[in-house]
């Protein structure tokens, strides 16, 4: 087999392809160096997208829901969490090297909109304002280790290195966690950021990690499951780096349950059809997936996919209102409690959920016989890792090479095949195949645009009535026992000497009041909040989130790219429409909670006062009034800056189409007027790879 040495005269004219191999490489190395150690720990993968709940998942499968692993700040924050057993609690935060941060800089410094560089922006500026100068001593260091005598004196001092205003935060690409445990005997977790990280240079360490794992716990929100984010990540990314196990994970199994649950005459009719729904969905996603990879020469992973089966259904929510009692809640697992109670009022007839159906919804026994299942095979997982490694790892490499070789091949046939005088010809066919893509993208962008928009007006009209019953604040009902007291007589007729005596005698009296409890009207306005933003949210998701725009912008185009002619191959084009979509920037939708706590400052405890009552109901509707304004202006600035973005795109795709065109057009004519030479170079590469793979040239 050709040495990287052998090939890299040849990376210039062929930088995709040379780029594979340089990953190829990593993953090799990484995959390679776990069998270096003394004892080879079971390495568990914990993937999906930002924002899928993978540390508090974690937290609740492997520690009963206390909240040992960090869990991610930001987004923008994140970091792959390494947690493996040690003797002694450690946490060791490996910063940035001092050329990926040059990098975020130079990012930073663009005039770049797209989610990479506010990324960057925003550590950058985080990073200057807690360190100044100091930024480049720090990475100079290369790392920084945190040593306690427990658990908790080690939990307490990593906020500086992952907490959201932590001020070394900005500045961890990775960070590693060694706990005392007995569950993680045996066992190391692999807790990534997610693959759709804004930050490459973390992207590019988490692939060399999950290289390296045999069970991944795949995590995919139930009410998005195996959207074309996640089967993008299936298909393509983590199955050819030599996962043997997957599971995968229906989370966030309650905001379904809500969802759907008021079209359901019952808790057991909603969960029964979603349960049945979602996971016909799923096996109708992995089926294709599984038919696709093993029509691309991928036996094993066709396999792994169908060995996938029906999702496992969890909810860390409902775990945690299952196992905690109700003074430990946190705001968002009463949230969700009260959720459920008002769904059971309205549409259960007040059947709210038990402890056993929040066990049930939560799905944590099935998750954990899955982990100790995976635990026992630990050893046959592990040989077949070993025995199959070197295979895989040759197997890839050829595939990758023999890209390359066809490649070569591709460019030599072109150059025999034509001279300066076609060149023309052919970028004629290639600006009526550009005009064709345009067209589908301007019909594939009015589609989009209408639909945004149109749910926009709706979930405005949501966002009106829900403020409508968040302002109505009830008067709740309460009794006020007093203990008063009487003299009363105490003589006795008989007894002379008693006349006149008398005792004190106690009695109470209660009283029923009306009043209105302050922190009620908290609680709704979050609750309003939380409904509202969960909508607004649901609604980018579904219409507007960047990962679902790219998705169907690329099957619209690549689906007119198949319809070709048969004097025009479009290979070149669609590989540009790969790139140049990579490259598209989107804008976000963030969020923020407005701070509560200080709405109702002048307010506390139960208002019994009728000026008092009043006073906080009419300041309850100039909150809910000024909260509805935000959000709608929100929704509305993101809805449009997204949709003014598309409506522009077909242009911009376009243009970064033709210069790329432009671009190997120029390549080509540069090949053509050395044609000899150029040929003579590219038939070595393909009689290299050839000889080296033992298939001479015929």
């Amino acid at each position: 087999m050709p040495t990287q040495e052998s090939l890299s005269p040849y990376r210039p004219d062929f930088p995709e392809a040379f780029a594979a191999l340089d990953e190829w490489q990593r993953d090799a190395t990484a995959r390679r160096g776990r069998w270096t150690l003394a004892q080879t720990p079971l390495s568990i993968g914990v993937m999906g997208q930002i924002k899928a709940g993978k540390s508090s998942f974690l937290n609740q499968l492997l520690f009963a829901g206390q909240p040992l692993l960090p869990e991610a700040a930001t987004p923008k924050t994140a970091n792959l969490t390494r947690i493996r057993h040690a003797e002694a609690p450690c946490f060791t935060a490996h910063f940035y090297s001092p050329e990926s941060w040059a990098a975020l800089e130079a990012l930073a410094a663009s005039t770049a909109q797209d989610l990479a560089a506010c990324s960057a922006r925003e550590l950058v500026q985080q990073a200057r304002q807690a360190h100044g100068p100091g930024v480049a001593a720090l990475l100079a260091q290369g790392r920084a280790e945190l040593h306690a005598r427990d658990i908790g004196e080690l939990l307490g001092r990593i906020n500086d290195y992952v907490g959201a205003e932590g001020r070394f935060t900005p500045l961890v690409e990775s960070s590693e966690l060694a706990l005392p445990l007995l569950e993680l005997a045996g066992i190391e977790i692999v807790d990534t950021p997610g693959m759709n990280d804004p930050v490459v240079s973390r992207t590019d360490k988490t692939r060399t990690y999950m290289a390296q794992c045999d069970v991944v716990f795949f995590l995919s929100p139930s009410g998005r499951l195996l959207d074309d984010s996640d089967q993008q990540l299936l298909a393509a990314q983590l199955p050819a780096k030599g996962v043997k196990r997957l599971v995968l994970v229906a989370s966030q199994f309650d905001a379904a349950i809500l969802d759907d649950g008021y079209d359901r005459a019952s808790l057991q009719d909603c969960e029964t059809r979603l349960r049945q729904r979602l996971g016909d969905h799923a096996r109708r996603n992995l089926d294709p997936l599984a038919r696709q990879r093993e029509q691309q020469g991928f036996p094993d992973v066709a396999a792994l996919l169908r060995s996938i089966g029906a999702p496992l259904f969890a909810s860390t929510y409902a775990q945690a209102l299952a196992r905690l009692p109700a003074d430990q809640w946190s705001k968002g697992q009463r949230h969700v409690h009260q959720q459920f109670s008002e769904l059971a009022e309205d549409a259960w007839n007040g059947a709210a959920p038990e402890p056993a159906d929040w066990m049930r919804i939560g799905g944590f026994a099935g998750l954990e016989a899955a982990l100790a299942q995976a635990r026992a095979d630990k050893e046959a997982i592990l040989a077949t890792q070993r025995a199959r490694l070197e295979s895989e790892l040759e197997d890839a490499r050829q595939r990758l090479l023999d890209n390359l070789q066809e490649q070569a091949r591709q460019r030599i046939a072109f150059l025999h095949s034509h001279d300066i005088a076609d060149l023309d010809a052919h970028a004629q066919k290639a600006q009526r195949r550009l005009k064709a893509i345009a067209d589908t993208l301007g019909g594939y962008v009015q589609g989009q645009t209408h639909a945004a928009r149109t749910q926009a007006r709706r979930i405005l009209q949501d966002l009106q009535q829900g403020a409508s019953r968040a302002r109505k604040l009830d008067d709740r009902t309460g009794q006020e026992t007093e203990v008063r007291s009487m003299e009363v007589s105490s003589s006795t007729w008989y007894k002379p000497w008693t006349w006149g005596n008398t005792r004190t005698v106690h009695y109470t009296v209660t009283t029923t009041y009306r009043y209105l409890a302050v922190s009620d009207a908290l609680e709704q306005l979050r609750h309003y909040f939380e409904q509202s933003r969960h909508q607004l949210l649901t609604l980018f998701d579904e219409l507007i989130a960047p990962e679902h725009l790219s998705a169907g912008l690329r099957r619209e185009l690549l689906s007119a790219l198949d319809t070709r002619s048969d004097d025009f191959d479009a290979r070149g084009l669609r590989a540009l429409v790969e790139t140049t979509l990579a490259r598209l920037s989107w804008p976000a939708l963030d969020l923020q909670a407005p701070p509560l706590g200080d709405a109702l400052a002048g307010f506390s405890g139960e208002l019994r006062e009728t000026s008092q009552m009043s006073a906080l109901r009419d300041q309850m509707a100039q909150l809910v009034g000024a909260m509805q304004q935000t959000l709608a202006e929100q929704l509305d600035q993101a809805v449009e800056q997204t949709c003014k973005q598309v409506d522009t795109l077909a242009h911009h795709l376009r243009e970064a189409l033709s210069q790329a065109l432009a671009d190997d057009l120029d390549q080509l004519r540069s090949a053509l007027a050395d044609k000899a030479r150029q040929v003579t170079q590219l038939q070595s590469l393909v009689n290299l790879i050839e000889t080296s793979s033992g298939r001479a040239t015929p």
